[in-house]
């Protein structure tokens, strides 16, 4: 079946309608974009709850007390949000003057990590990137919070002769503040000095990750059926990302696209 092209360049979603989903009064919300039905719900509702539980013993109950310390803030609590498709869908998430359309960076905004399935990039846009894997479990930003083009822009290419197919690594999304409170965990961070979130830094490398995925990490697994387009946009002031072998360091995937948007 041939994708059908949304040629709006603004606004393509209205953010109203997804509420529902950051207020919790719904866990699942249908729409369409350009005629195409999809599913948007929210990857791990009360995400501050989670991370208060996982890190009891670091934040005493508080999790605002811990941000005051780190002097980092949390602001999504509900964290990550998913837009699946029923059909493909090639989207203009940017153009070829690489800015990220409004309503995508208003999600983004309220919601961290958007992910998008069943969607490629829309017109000549989708070769503008570069591929790349990182090392496994190296949380990092790939923008300082002061670049301009702060946003990273992930994709799985439906079209790409490689990319096609399911990937063997994942890639795990977590906020500014966990790597903080897995630092301290660690060993890695002194609490009493340790102010604001590192650029890099490799975490959980001896965690059991059954035990924190979907719970205090969001994993991007791109292992949508082959030929499925899947797209990850971020915001780096707020979000750490690091690749993730899933079935073992010895089993890469693919390198994934990455582009960076104003």
């Amino acid at each position: 079946m041939l994708a059908r092209a949304d040629t709006l360049t603004r606004n393509l979603f209205d953010i109203a309608q997804f509420d529902p989903l950051w207020r919790g009064t719904e866990s699942v919300i249908t729409g369409r974009l350009q005629g195409i039905p999809f599913r948007a719900n929210i990857c791990i509702p009360e995400y501050g709850a989670h991370i208060g539980r996982y890190y009891r013993s670091i934040t005493a109950g508080s999790l605002a007390a811990m941000c005051g310390q780190s002097d980092i803030s949390f602001i999504h609590d509900q964290f990550g949000l998913r837009i699946a498709f029923e059909e493909p869908v090639d989207i203009a998430i940017h153009e070829d003057d690489m800015v990220l359309e409004n309503s995508v960076r208003a999600l983004v905004a309220r919601f961290g990590p958007v992910l998008f399935r069943n969607a490629n990039i829309a017109g000549t846009a989708r070769d503008r990137c570069h591929h790349t894997i990182s090392p496994n479990l190296r949380f990092h930003t790939d923008r300082g919070p002061d670049m301009a083009n702060r946003y990273s822009c992930f994709t799985r290419d439906s079209n790409d002769a490689e990319q096609r197919e399911p990937r063997q690594s994942s890639t795990l999304f977590i906020a500014n503040i966990v790597s903080w409170l897995q630092g301290v965990r660690e060993g890695q961070c002194d609490p009493a000095i340790e102010r604001g979130a590192r650029m890099s830094l490799d975490l959980f490398m001896e965690t059991q990750m059954a035990s924190v995925l979907g719970d205090v990490i969001l994993e991007q697994r791109w292992d949508a059926p082959i030929g499925t387009g899947e797209i990850a946009v971020i915001d780096n002031a707020d979000i750490l990302h690091a690749t993730y072998h899933r079935n073992g360091s010895g089993v890469k995937g693919y390198r994934i696209g990455a582009r960076y948007l104003n």
